[in-house]
C-alpha cells in the first residue's frame, strides 16, 4: 500500500489518506468487493485516484463514460473488448467480435473471459443510469450474477440517495471524495505557477485570491483559471516598475477590485475585462470573434445557439422549405411585391416555441440525437448566460424564446462546428 502511496504521491497532491482507504477496498490477493459507488463534488479527483491505483495494480480495467454510451449493446461491446483487449479489424468491417443484445448476454461474455486477473468497470458519469433502473440493478449485482472476479465501480458528482427511485437495489459500498480545503487548494494551484516567479511569491498571491474566491467556488478547474488570469493583473505593477515585489499593499490595493469583479463570472470562464470593453470593442469583428469563444459551449448547446437563431430571424412559413433537406420545389409566385423589403436579420428577433426550435436542431444535426433531458438542460443554462431569453408568460406547456446574440455571434460559434449558417437563413436563399 505505502508503495502505491509513493508513487502516486508525485501526480496526485493532498490524497494520501484517500489512496490508502480506497486501495484497501481492490487491494491484491483479496476479493473484489461486489461494488464501490465513488461519489462526491466536481474536481475532487475521484477518476484520477481511482484509475490511477488500478493502473497501479495492473488490473484489467475498461472505462466507460455513461454519456457517450445512449445505447447498452454499444456500452457491452466497448467493456468486453477493453477487457480481452481487443481492437476493430479491417477483416471483420470493424465491427465488435462481441454480440451483446442483451444483458444475459454480456454476462454470458464475462463468464467466458473470466480470469485470475481481477477486473474492474468504471462508469464515469453513472447518473445517466438512472433513467434504466433494471440495468442499473444488474450491474449492481454483476459479480453475483457472472461469477467472475469483477467490481463495478460508479462515478459521480450526485449522493446516493439521489438513486433511491431505484427499488430493490443491492446497496454497494459507498465511498466519498470530500472537497479540497483551502490549504490543500492551493497546495495544488501552486503547481501551475507561472514561470519566473518564485515560490514564496506565488503563494502569497494565492493566499489573497483564495481569501476571496475559495467561499464561493470550490470547482478546482474554475478556480485555476480565475487564478492564471488574475495572475497576470496582479503582477502589472512590477511589470510596469510601478513597485517591487515585496510591496504586498500595492498589489492588494492593484487587485482588490478585480477579485470582486472577477468573483461575479467566475462560472463564465470570462473576465469582467470583456464586458467593460465589450461596448466598445463590439464594432469590430475581433473583439465579437473573442466574445463568442469566450463561451466554452458543448457542441449540443452551439447547436442549439444557432437553431435559435434560425428560429428567431427565419419566417415560420419557410421552415419546411428550409429545414427539409430542400426535397420541396418552390413554386413561383405570380406577382413580386414592388415595395423594398426589409431583412429579417435586420429587424430583430422574433420569439419562438420551443417545439419548433427542437424540431430545426434536430434538422441541422448530422447525427441521430436523443433528445434526452441532458441537452434539454442546458437551455435554462444559457438563458443565464444571456444567450436566449424566455419571453411570453412562462406557457409550461410551450415556452417561448429569443435569440440574444448577433449574427456576427452565431457566425463565429457555427465556425467552430465546420457549419454554414447562410444556408439556412432565409434572407440569404430566398429568390
Amino acid at each position: 500500500m505505502e508503495k502505491c502511496v509513493k508513487s502516486l504521491r508525485k501526480k496526485i497532491v493532498s490524497r494520501d489518506d484517500i489512496i490508502r482507504r480506497f486501495y484497501s477496498l481492490i487491494a491484491p490477493k483479496e476479493p473484489l468487493p461486489d461494488c464501490i459507488f465513488a461519489y462526491g463534488h466536481i474536481a475532487t479527483g475521484k477518476s484520477l485516484i481511482i484509475e490511477s491505483i488500478i493502473n497501479h495494480l495492473k488490473y484489467k480495467i475498461s472505462i466507460i463514460n455513461c454519456v457517450d454510451h445512449p445505447t447498452n449493446k454499444h456500452m457491452f461491446e466497448d467493456v468486453l473488448m477493453d477487457l480481452t483487449k481487443s481492437s476493430l479489424t479491417s477483416e471483420e468491417n470493424f465491427r465488435s467480435p462481441f454480440k451483446c443484445d442483451s444483458i444475459m448476454d454480456f454476462v454470458s461474455h464475462l463468464r467466458s473471459i473470466s480470469s485470475e486477473i481481477p477486473m474492474i468497470i468504471i462508469f464515469e458519469k453513472c447518473e445517466q443510469l438512472r433513467d434504466k433502473p433494471n440495468l442499473l440493478l444488474a450491474l449492481l449485482r454483476l459479480k453475483e450474477l457472472s461469477g467472475a472476479n469483477i467490481c463495478p465501480i460508479f462515478v459521480t458528482d450526485l449522493i446516493w440517495e439521489k438513486f433511491y427511485s431505484i427499488t430493490r437495489v443491492k446497496l454497494p459500498i459507498k465511498f466519498h471524495f470530500p472537497q479540497y480545503s483551502q490549504t490543500e487548494t492551493a497546495e495544488i494551484l501552486l503547481s501551475y505557477k507561472s514561470a519566473g516567479y518564485e515560490d514564496n511569491f506565488y503563494k502569497n498571491y494565492l493566499n489573497l485570491f483564495l481569501s476571496v474566491f475559495y467561499r464561493f467556488c470550490r470547482d478546482l478547474n474554475e478556480l485555476r483559471y480565475m487564478a492564471s488570469i488574475n495572475f497576470e493583473k496582479y503582477v502589472e505593477p512590477i511589470e510596469s516598475g510601478k513597485c517591487a515585489r515585496s510591496d504586498n499593499r500595492t498589489l492588494w490595493l492593484n487587485i482588490a477590485n478585480v477579485f470582486q469583479k472577477n468573483l461575479e463570472v467566475i462560472y463564465l470562464r470570462v473576465s469582467t475585462e470583456d464586458f467593460v470593453q465589450g461596448a466598445e470593442l463590439s464594432r469590430e469583428i475581433g473583439s465579437i470573434t473573442k466574445l463568442a469563444l469566450s463561451f466554452e459551449l458543448p457542441v449540443y448547446a452551439k447547436y442549439i445557439l444557432i437553431a435559435s437563431f434560425l428560429a428567431s430571424y427565419n419566417p415560420v412559413k419557410e421552415d419546411k422549405y428550409l429545414f427539409m433537406k430542400r426535397a420541396i420545389k418552390r413554386k413561383k409566385r405570380a406577382t413580386l411585391s414592388k415595395k423594398k423589403q426589409v431583412a429579417n436579420t435586420q429587424t430583430g428577433p422574433k420569439a419562438f416555441p420551443l417545439q419548433r426550435m427542437i424540431m430545426i436542431f434536430c434538422s441541422i444535426v448530422e447525427d441521430q440525437v436523443d433528445m434526452n433531458t441532458k441537452v434539454l438542460a442546458q437551455i435554462p443554462t444559457m438563458c443565464q448566460l444571456g444567450l436566449l431569453a424566455s419571453v411570453g408568460d412562462s406557457n409550461i406547456d410551450e415556452p417561448k424564446y429569443k435569440c440574444c446574440v448577433s449574427y456576427d455571434f452565431v457566425v463565429v460559434i457555427s465556425k467552430t462546428l465546420d457549419f454554414n449558417v447562410k444556408n439556412y437563413l432565409y434572407d440569404f436563399i430566398h429568390p
